[in-house]
């Protein structure tokens, strides 16, 4: 067991340093992804900048801090997904199109070998994004700093999980980009990075369960403010379990794979 562990550690590293010397031989293209994606972040910011000062710097009893918050875990958790493991989104696409074989004929894990298979340039501007912020909401603090990012790192794995799960329900229904990309844009994105006191008990338990939102920000956010970190074990429970599903599903879609009889090897 430790050694299968150890040896899908190595293959994401030396996955992880393909995609930064992938980055690397595009810089100009790098940069100016990164760099859009970094200026759209802030006009988001700017908007709640502008509602806080017309209700006079507060808002149902939130500090701005707050709002820095939201805009920061959950975006450190999308850029980190998006960056190392954006292979993800192409996963219901090689299975529907008989794609998989090149990932399947090597000797390792199927699921890790294709998620880490892609990086997405402006997914770093999210990353450094979030990272600034946070270190504006966390006021120079370092624990207070390093939850941010711990808790962003760790909400990777909800965004990847709930990425796998939707990308399998595509493959079930023959759908192959609108079911996965509207639930995770118009859901799992947006409803983190809104307040958690706007929403009602009902919503609340949606984003406790089907949706993973609570997770992605609300709890990382609460250990923010209190320091309990009994919330830790919390979200790391669920954060297996949420990937054990998305395994477990990802099985079950391949069971429905065709090989396209690709002859081709990814290196």
């Amino acid at each position: 067991m430790l050694t299968v562990v150890k040896q899908n550690f190595n293959f994401f590293i030396q996955a992880l340093k393909v995609s930064i010397m992938s980055a690397m031989e595009y810089k100009v293209s790098f940069l100016i992804q990164a760099v859009f994606m970094f200026i759209n972040n802030g006009f988001f910011l700017v908007f709640w900048s502008v509602v806080f000062n017309i209700n006079d710097g507060k808002l149902q009893d939130l500090e701005f801090d707050y709002i820095l918050l939201l805009w920061s875990i959950p975006v450190i958790s999308y850029g980190v997904t998006y960056f190392f493991f954006g292979g993800v989104t192409q996963l219901n696409t090689y299975i529907i199109t008989g794609q998989m074989d090149s990932f399947m004929l090597q000797p390792k894990n199927p699921i890790l070998n294709v998620i880490t298979s892609k990086c997405y340039f402006s997914a770093c501007g999210d990353l450094i994004y979030g990272l600034v912020i946070g270190i504006v909401a966390s006021k120079y603090n370092i624990i207070k700093l390093l939850i941010i990012i711990i808790s962003g790192i760790f909400g990777s794995v909800f965004y990847v999980s709930t990425e796998i799960i939707l990308r399998a329900i595509s493959v079930w229904l023959k759908d192959t980009e609108n079911i996965a990309n509207k639930y995770k844009d118009t859901l799992l994105t947006t409803f983190s990075n809104y307040p958690e006191s706007i929403f009602s008990k009902g919503i609340k338990l949606i984003l406790y369960t089907v949706v993973p939102a609570g997770y992605i920000s609300f709890l990382p956010i609460k250990i923010f403010y209190s320091l309990d970190f009994r919330f830790s074990f919390i979200i790391i429970a669920v954060g297996i379990l949420y990937l054990a599903a998305a395994i477990l599903v990802f099985n079950k879609a391949m069971k429905c794979y065709e090989s396209g009889n690709s002859i081709s090897m990814k290196m």
